[in-house]
């Protein structure tokens, strides 16, 4: 697979696999829960149900409509790539997002597939913890924000991911917005996560889940204070 070894080298202790067709059909590298579109964004959500870390993969998302004929694909976006996901803890979910089009309310099916895969053991380290409570939804000009109350514990960590996910008035899933922050320390903080669309009336805040990044091979750690 393309880009392993530049993967393998910047992440040092990083399992890296290259996955062939036996392994892809044993089983998915992220299990696919749920997708929904809001203002031609598509978005999906995967979960890790592995007793390993995702140390990092690069999803590709196909949609199709109920004919099968092909909707949207990821591949198709600028940089002909839209979405990595990294450091993914076993058990966690993680959400995907690219702009579909206008002929996303025609998507029936979505396929995720996967390259540049690196695995870890989970770590056995516990790391800082985060427990996070959805405030509000607040539209403004460039779409909707959401505001999380954030509580951090038992250390400080260099890269933190932090994802929303919405659901519409009738409790489906509408879609995920997404922030990262750097130098995130013990304590507690207000997060705005801002999402390039409107959504619904009636959106609600289903959950907010934060996870450290510690090995992002696009982006290297900042230096934090420690004092």
């Amino acid at each position: 697979m393309t880009g392993c070894s530049a993967i393998s080298a910047q992440m040092q202790d990083a399992q890296v696999t290259s996955v062939d067709p036996a392994a892809a059909e044993a089983g998915p590298i992220l299990v696919t829960q749920q997708w929904g579109v809001v203002d031609g964004m598509l978005s999906v959500v995967v979960t890790n149900t592995s007793d390993r870390t995702l140390r990092y993969a690069n999803a590709t998302i196909t949609a199709r409509d109920s004919q099968d004929v092909l909707v949207a694909s990821s591949a198709s976006t600028k940089d002909g790539s839209c979405c990595p996901v990294v450091d993914l803890p076993p058990g966690q979910q993680f959400g995907f997002y690219f702009d579909a089009g206008s002929s996303s309310a025609a998507i029936s099916a979505v396929d995720v597939v996967y390259r540049d895969v690196a695995w870890a053991p989970a770590s056995t380290d516990p790391g800082p913890k985060f427990t996070a409570e959805a405030k509000a939804i607040e539209p403004n000009s460039l779409g909707a924000v959401v505001v999380a109350d954030v509580t951090t514990r038992g250390g400080s960590a260099a890269q933190v991911n932090a994802q929303a996910f919405l659901t519409d008035a009738n409790g489906d899933f509408v879609a995920v917005v997404s922030g990262r922050w750097d130098c995130f320390t013990e304590g507690d903080r207000e997060i705005r996560m801002q999402l390039f669309h409107p959504v619904p009336e009636g959106t609600k805040v289903e959950s907010v889940v934060l996870h450290q990044v510690q090995h992002d091979p696009a982006r290297q750690n900042p230096t934090c204070d420690k004092s």
